[in-house]
Parts: C-alpha cells; structure tokens; sequence
C-alpha cells in the first residue's frame, strides 16, 4: 500500500494498468459513523442495534516515522508504525515515592487474652511463700568496650595464626605434590620410551619374520644385501689362500640363495594371505545392505535384491573353502553350488560344474583330502570370478577397475613395407 500527494491510498500501476481491487479491500471505501448489527438474544428472538463507529477524521495526517518516496511515481511509502495507533505507556505513580508516610511503618497496638494465666505475688507477712527455689542473679563486672576490642584483637591473632599456619600447610603439600607429579612423569616419560623401543623393535622382527608389505621386503633385500657384502668384504680381507677364500665365497652364494628362497616363501605366503583378506573384505562389502535416508534425515539399512544375492553367493563361497567337514557337508555345499551356476549357461558354468562333478566323483570313490586339494584351490578360484562378474552378481560391477561396458578399442600402428616386397 501506498500513499499519493492527495492523501489517497493506491497502488501502483503493473505496465500502465490499475490494478483491481476486491471489495474488502477497496481504497476508496470510507467507513460509516454508524453500522446497523443484528443480534440474537437468549430467547431466540432477532433484534437490531445501531453501534457508533470511532473513527479518525478523513483529513488527519498520519505521522511521518520514516520511509522513502519513489522518484519516478512520487508515492511515499511509509513505515507500518504508523498504520496504527500507538498503545499509550503506563508510567509508574511517583508523587508519594519519596514521602514520610511512605517511609513510615504503620503499627497498630492490639491486645489478646493468653490461654495460660501467670504472675508474681510478693511476700506478705500473712502469706506463706516457698523460696526454696530462689535463687539470686547478681550482676557481673562490668566489661567495657576497650576490652572487648583488647579481647577482639587476641582472638583476632589467634584466628590468624591458624590461618596462616593452614595456608603454609597448603602450600607445602602443593609443592610436595607438584614435585610427585613431576617425578612420576618423568617417571612415565622414561618408561613409555622404554616400551616404544621394545614395541618398535617388536614390530621390526615382527615386519621380517612375516613381511606382508612391499617395505617389509625392501627392507629383507636390502638387510640381505648389506650382509651379502659385509661377509663378502670379510672374506676379501682374511688372510686364507685364494682357494679357501674361494670355497668362502661358495658357501656364501649358497647361504645367500637359501635366503632367497626363504624370502620367496614369505613372498608367496604373504600374496596369499592379502587375497584371502581382499576378497573376504570385498564380499562383505558386497553383501552390507545399503543405507538409505529417510524424510526424518535418519539412516535406514535396507536390504535390496542385489545385496540378498551377494549374501548368499559369499556364504555359498565360505562353505566352499571350508576343508574339515563331513563329506555330506561337502556335497551339499557343492550341489546348492551347482545349482545356483546352473541359471546360467556360458564356459565359466560349464567349467564349475564340471569340477563339481569331478570332486563328488572322488568323494564317492573315498579319495583322500591331499588328492583333492588342486581341483578344489581351482573350484574356488572358478567360483570366484564367477562372484566378480556382473553378470551373475549385479554388486560386482561396484568393484570392477574399468566400468562394465567399457571397452577400448584396439590401437594398430600401420609399418610401412619393405620396397623388396612385392
């Protein structure tokens, strides 16, 4: 809303159009001194009332709080302070704040009849009174305020001196303890050194009896290495004869290749022990249900058909690389093995079943677990890929190095041909 230099209420025109107003809000509209109200009464009955209307006169000029004026229209928009009326502030009565009889408590004097009756009869000499329980109140010396002080300030001392005895007590108990404190840690200080040493060197005989890393076996080559040559630079400065140094030197090579094979072991140990620990990990990914937020901003676990099938497909594996159950075990695991690659029909199935077969063959046959164990380390790693592959397990594709359906296309760089070819 707005207000023009006439003191009319407009708004402003949209592309050169006046904007149409509803009825309950036309500007023009002017409020009547008196409405006519129609009522009905506790009998049921109709009956009409005339209400007088307070109402500002048309030409009063609404204060000016603030606002601004548009300078291409002219209208002055004001604040909405002075739309309405102003609520008069109530200020606190002062005339009798300050005043004697407000100052003044009022008492009123009141008298009362005790429910327990006493008082005092003085000796008469035609009345007997017992005085056996008389006793006789004398006044004390009289003590004046000099001594009351003298009294004060002594006791004033001796307050003070307890006081001052506590703090010092304080005080040396704080600093006895801040130096306990201290000594325990550098007491602790020493002993986490100690332990850091023993735990780190824990680890580096840990790191070269079972190397997992790729540092751990840069650091076995490199301690190899330094020996190699430190025995080699031994031989070279013994005194021993060329052929004796010479059988030196071979017993060296064959210690350094006995090292070699050792190192490869671990090696070989090692590379097993992570794939075991990838995959195992990668399935339980694959299976761990999806966290979906909700409307209230809470996560909700939600299994879906994708991770039900890579749940079972890794239970179906763990049971496969299982080695010490009943062979009855064993062939029920290889027959629910069976049947779930048989919903597909491609080289890989064809080669897990046949395996399957082969391996329940033996087992009826009672072939021992030795014989078995290269068909079986290939049955695993059949069904595996058969895990990894989309296709079969929809959640594998999450864990494919190159996108599924990403495919590059072969590069060939044309060689220009010998001038002797025909």
């Amino acid at each position: 809303m707005a207000e023009n230099q006439e003191g009319e209420t407009t708004l402003p025109p949209v592309d050169g159009v006046e904007p149409a107003y509803p009825p309950y809000a036309d500007p023009t509209f002017s409020m009547p001194n008196e409405i006519t109200i129609t009522a009905v009464l506790d009998d049921g009955t109709k009956s009409t009332f005339n209400v007088a209307i307070e109402k500002l006169p048309p030409d009063a000029e609404k204060p000016y709080y603030g606002g601004y004026r548009n300078k291409q229209t002219g209208i002055e928009y004001h604040h909405g302070s002075c739309q309405t009326e102003r609520v008069a502030k109530v200020y606190k009565d002062v005339s009798n704040l300050r005043n004697r009889d407000t100052q003044t408590y009022s008492t009123i004097t009141k008298s009362t009849q005790l429910v327990r009756e006493a008082g005092t009869q003085m000796k008469r000499k035609d009345l007997h009174l017992d005085e056996s329980q008389n006793y006789s109140v004398e006044a004390k010396p009289y003590f004046s305020s000099n001594q009351l002080l003298e009294l004060q300030r002594q006791k004033t001392l001796v307050i003070q001196c307890y006081w001052r005895g506590y703090i010092a007590r304080k005080l040396a108990w704080k600093r006895r303890d801040d130096i306990y404190q201290a000594y325990l840690a550098r007491e602790k200080a020493k002993s986490d050194v100690v332990k850091e040493a023993a735990a780190k060197q824990k680890r580096e005989i840990e790191r070269r009896m079972n190397p997992k890393s790729v540092k751990d076996f840069e650091i076995l080559f490199n301690e190899l290495e330094t020996w190699r040559q430190a025995e080699h630079q031994k031989i070279r400065d013994s005194t021993a004869s060329e052929a004796d140094k010479k059988l030196l030197v071979a017993d060296l090579l064959a210690k350094e290749t006995k090292l070699l094979q050792t190192i490869d072991k671990l090696k070989a140990k090692a590379l097993k022990t992570g794939k075991e620990k990838r995959v195992s990990k990668m399935l339980d990914l694959m299976s761990k249900p999806k966290a979906w937020e909700m409307s209230n901003g809470i996560p909700m676990n939600v299994e879906t058909a994708f991770t039900t099938r890579s749940k079972e497909l890794a239970q179906l594996y763990q049971g496969l690389k299982q080695t010490l159950v009943s062979t009855e075990e064993r062939l029920d695991v290889l027959l629910n093995i069976k049947w779930t690659v048989n919903e597909f029909d491609c080289a890989l199935t064809r080669d897990i079943v046949e395996l399957i077969d082969r391996e329940a063959d033996l087992l009826d046959r009672g072939r021992s677990e030795a014989t078995l164990s290269g068909l079986r380390t290939r049955l695993n790693n059949l069904f595996l890929q058969f895990i990894e592959t989309p296709e079969f397990n929809p959640e594998a594709s999450r864990f494919l190095k190159v996108p599924n359906g990403f495919e590059v296309e072969p590069v060939f760089k044309t060689l220009a041909a010998p001038s002797n070819w025909t």
